[in-house]
């Protein structure tokens, strides 16, 4: 989207929400702007559109995200739990030798609900009434975060995105490196040889050395006697 197509958006909510503060100053338009200029213009305009229809208070930026998710990606929250589950029980039921390709059948939100084919195919060699209570269970609580996850992800820019991965990047690297540099230090302290107690050069200790003189010494001063 076009910064002129955005600032047309603009207009025409700022005619319907005169608060002002909305969307005050160019600064705030210029992060509005940041935040959106992704969405093509006949979306976002959809979505506004959607939003001052359904909603009574100024929008923000997810609001506006939100809604422009909602119309290019209604099946997301169309499918129930209990409509993703009944996909999933009917992959388990594929699942003994064919975990993978039933896996990759499924949707997003079911995967991840899933995890792994191997947990398919663990399902799969279960007493069906396990899979049907207790598995189903952990299914449908696994599947509302997925959903809430994938939808939350869908929401954020593409440049956002990147960010995030950067600085996942970066944080790996760094953990790595702070590994490498504390093996290198434990490798120099074993290297370390460990300072032993001074010995005579003939193999006696220092201590054994002084009690020795000093019996000479009191057997010198008996002998004088």
């Amino acid at each position: 989207m076009k910064r002129e197509e955005f600032k047309t958006l603009v207009k025409g909510m700022k005619a319907v929400y005169a608060q002002p503060t909305f969307i005050p100053d160019q600064d705030a338009f210029n992060v509005w702007y940041e935040l959106l200029k992704d969405l093509p213009y006949k979306q976002l305009n959809v979505a506004i559109q959607k939003y001052m229809l359904t909603e009574r208070f100024p929008p923000t930026i997810a609001d506006l995200r939100a809604k422009a998710t909602e119309i290019v990606e209604p099946e997301l929250e169309g499918m129930s739990e209990l409509e993703a589950w009944a996909i999933t029980r009917k992959a388990i039921g594929n699942s003994g030798y064919h975990a993978e390709e039933e896996f990759a059948k499924l949707p997003e939100a079911c995967q991840m609900a899933v995890g792994s084919p191997a947990n398919l195919r663990e399902w799969a060699l279960m007493d069906s009434d396990q899979v049907g209570t207790v598995e189903q269970s952990h299914f449908i609580r696994n599947y509302r975060t997925a959903v809430k996850r994938i939808s939350e992800d869908r929401k954020i820019p593409n440049q956002i995105k990147a960010l995030i991965s950067e600085i996942q990047v970066e944080k790996k690297i760094a953990a790595m490196e702070n590994a490498k540099l504390e093996a290198v230090n434990e490798a120099k302290q074993l290297e370390t040889p460990i300072p032993k107690k001074e010995e005579h050069p003939q193999g006696m200790s220092e201590e054994t050395r002084k009690k020795l003189d000093e019996l000479r010494g009191r057997m010198k001063i008996i002998k004088e006697v």
